[in-house]
């Protein structure tokens, strides 16, 4: 028989830490960034995981359930009942074996059988995904980054990447790097799913007058599939024309205005792992001769 995890009640300290929970929030409940508000990267990965607590009616659960978006600080998860915000409930990652306290930030939305909450533990200090999350202080210089698997002991870790890591990984769908838990380079791939092969490396087309010499920062021509993500037109898969720290162009024939917000994923990939970052269009183009648009667009940094 499967034994239930632990639901002790929650400690004065976490008690305490209630405040900061209900101030949590999950930005996938509109999809957007909550500008200032950004705590650290969020991941799109399905965990199993099992929830324990007492519903909305004061019924005890236990249910197994799965994630839905994952962060250091707490998450997104299906369940299939009610639950009210503030109440405190038990989740348990099947993956690592670890439990935490979290506190339910309120519901995002009902997808067929389930509902779709924010959660945010209640001691910061938590981490149940055994996936590590480097400082956002570590995006320096980076230009993309993304949830990969280190295929000798399995951890999950977020990787920052440079403009030739980036490269790298769109052509072959895997790096090498070191792994602090081998203690030694291992090979690390992206979440399970379609990967792209050598000809995800195709040549950079070249870049309108009109988008040159109007950017802060230097960007580097290459052609990467992203995901764009806006709440008029949900997700669209798009190729980079170029990227930096600072944002970058892809092509599309839908029609985005500027000053728009959306979230963008780059590098992505269709089976997981993939982080959005908020961002919203600077400038677009329309290319006559190719029948599509060109979108230039920047990044919103925010403060952890």
């Amino acid at each position: 028989m499967r034994t239930r995890p632990l639901y002790n009640p929650p400690s004065s300290r976490q008690r305490q830490n209630r405040k900061a929970a209900l101030n949590f929030r999950i930005d996938v409940c509109s999809g957007m960034e909550t500008e200032g508000k950004r705590t650290g990267d969020r991941i799109e990965l399905e965990m199993p995981i099992e929830v324990a607590g007492t519903d909305c009616v004061g019924l005890e659960f236990f249910d197994r359930t799965r994630t839905l978006v994952i962060s250091r600080h707490g998450g997104k998860i299906a369940l299939g009942r009610k639950l009210a915000p503030q109440q405190e409930v038990t989740i348990r990652c099947l993956a690592s074996g670890r439990e935490a306290v979290a506190c339910v930030v309120g519901q995002i939305e009902k997808c067929s059988e389930s509902y779709c909450y924010g959660f945010k533990f209640l001691d910061e200090k938590d981490n149940i995904w055994d996936i590590e999350f480097p400082p956002l202080s570590d995006f320096e210089g980076a230009i993309g980054r993304m949830a990969l698997v280190c295929m000798g002991c399995k951890i999950r870790e977020v990787i920052y990447l440079d403009a030739f890591e980036l490269e790298v990984l769109e052509a072959n769908g895997y790096l090498s790097r070191p792994c602090k838990r081998c203690r030694d380079a291992s090979i690390w791939r992206k979440s399970p799913g379609e990967m792209p092969g050598p000809e995800g490396a195709t040549p950079p087309l070249p870049v309108p007058v009109q988008f040159q010499n109007k950017r802060r920062e230097a960007r580097r021509e290459m052609r990467i599939t992203a995901c764009v993500r806006t709440d008029r037109f949900g997700q669209d898969l798009v190729k980079t024309r170029n990227v930096s720290r600072g944002g970058l162009c892809f092509t599309s024939p839908r029609e985005y205005v500027t000053g728009e917000a959306l979230e963008v994923a780059l590098p992505y990939s269709p089976g997981g792992g993939n982080i959005f970052l908020p961002a919203k269009i600077a400038r677009f183009q329309f290319l006559a001769s190719e029948g599509t648009r060109i979108y230039g667009v920047v990044y919103q940094f925010l403060k952890g």
